[in-house]
């Protein structure tokens, strides 16, 4: 109060600077959608931060998520106007995906389901798409690229499954890190490879689908996703992963 006893009015701030609201507005939507991802699918810690630093370097220059972005009229020329309509363009973008990510994990839940699959096989999102894991016995028998009778079956539904969707398609072969060394197979790599080329090749010229939308690639024992010290371990490192990518 002033000597008078009139209450005094708070004094607003003067240096509200204007482009905090646009700012804000960007890092709500971006929170907005990585909770959404959060929800549908566990995140790699690192890949999440690499995310988050890529998107603010590709805005503002710089990688910190509460640093302050440069004002209007900065040397670079960008504006607020323009940063908004940047992020508003990548939120849409990054939405579009993740509802595509997870209608297509739908899809392939179905699928599985229908295959009598549903448990044994396990099915994730990441950053480059909707991954299948499917353990190595649907597939091949030890130290063998021959495809099994029951996994011609499951291909067959697979193809069906593909031809409903427009993704493309990369196969990857795995194995555990015990050495093969055989006149056909020196070494897990060719064996991984052969595995992922054999899949590809039986879903593209047995079942008639365009090659140019599959890659085929054999990883070896050096992508395990569990410790090869056990056996255990071991039989869920030999694995077949098949990735629908998601459109860029």
């Amino acid at each position: 109060m002033d000597r008078s006893g009139r209450r005094r009015r708070p004094r607003r701030e003067e240096n509200s600077a204007p482009w905090m609201l646009t700012y804000s507005d960007m890092v709500t939507l971006l929170l907005t959608f990585f909770i959404l991802l959060f929800a549908m699918s566990v995140i790699d810690i690192e890949r999440f931060k690499d995310t988050i630093i890529s998107i603010q370097s590709s805005l503002f220059g710089h990688t910190g998520i509460m640093e302050s972005p440069r004002e209007a009229g900065s040397p670079d020329g960008v504006g607020d106007a323009e940063i908004d309509a940047r992020a508003l363009d990548l939120g849409q973008s990054l939405l579009e995906k993740a509802r595509e990510a997870e209608a297509l994990r739908a899809k392939a839940e179905l699928f599985l389901a229908r295959a009598g699959l549903e448990g044994a096989v396990e099915i994730r999102i990441e950053e480059r798409g909707v991954v299948m894991e499917l353990p190595n016995q649907i597939f091949f028998e030890r130290g063998s690229a021959e495809l099994k009778p029951r996994a011609r079956e499951f291909l067959k539904g697979l193809a069906l499954f593909i031809r409903e969707i427009k993704q493309r398609i990369i196969i990857e072969g795995h194995t555990c890190n015990l050495p093969i060394n055989t006149a056909r197979y020196p070494s897990n790599w060719e064996l991984s490879a052969a595995r992922s080329v054999g899949v590809t090749r039986y879903l593209v010229e047995t079942q008639g689908l365009a090659p140019d939308r599959f890659m085929a690639t054999g990883y070896g024992e050096y992508q395990p996703v569990a410790d090869n010290g056990t056996a255990e371990g071991r039989a869920k490192n030999r694995r077949v992963t098949i990735v629908f990518s998601l459109s860029k």
